[in-house]
């Protein structure tokens, strides 16, 4: 009975990963994940995709420096602070952080990059460059003059992540801690 769940299981993976395979063969560029941030200390990383239609703004943060490795994810909403519920193709496990690693989030994000940005205005502009817009244009956008609206603006305040959660709504489907 065992050997043919797993046998099952097994055919399931190859199927998905086949269909996956040929979807993003035809359409690419729904599925690219442009990486935002790895760091080898605190062994995160970040990436932005965009996929506004389906599930709004959000970025994503990895328990480990490389995404192959990490088996955890959190989908951050990048308006409001909280988690986005979605479906794991890639077996990945929902991340739902405690406080402690909330505070590590927000240092990150508040933490000023060689580029001269901090990590939040990174992944702003590299959302935004996900949907076609250079970052000279970004770095044009604001909250109160907001010239490309389809865009996030470049001053888009950081929501307050110590108080991330799922949305009641949600609540059905939020991951076991």
């Amino acid at each position: 009975m065992k050997k043919d769940q797993n046998r099952k299981e097994s055919m399931t993976a190859h199927l998905f990963e086949a269909l996956t395979t040929q979807f993003e063969m035809k359409h690419p560029m729904l599925c690219e994940m442009a990486k935002v941030y790895s760091d080898k200390k605190t062994n995160i990383s970040i990436q932005v995709n965009r996929s506004e239609r389906r599930h709004g703004c959000y970025f994503k943060l990895y328990n480990n420096k490389n995404y192959a490795r990490a088996s955890k994810v959190a989908r951050i909403d990048l308006k409001n602070p909280r988690y986005i519920y979605h479906f794991n193709g890639d077996g990945k496990k929902d991340w739902n952080m405690n406080s402690k690693e909330k505070e590590l989030l927000i240092n990150l994000l508040k933490t000023k990059l060689p580029t001269g940005n901090t990590l939040w205005e990174e992944i702003i502009i590299t959302y935004n460059r996900e949907g076609d817009l250079p970052e000279w244009e970004t770095r044009k956008n604001f909250v109160d003059n907001l010239l490309f609206p389809k865009h996030l603006p470049f001053d888009l305040p950081m929501p307050d992540y110590t108080k991330l959660r799922y949305d009641t709504k949600e609540s059905k489907n939020e991951p076991t801690k």
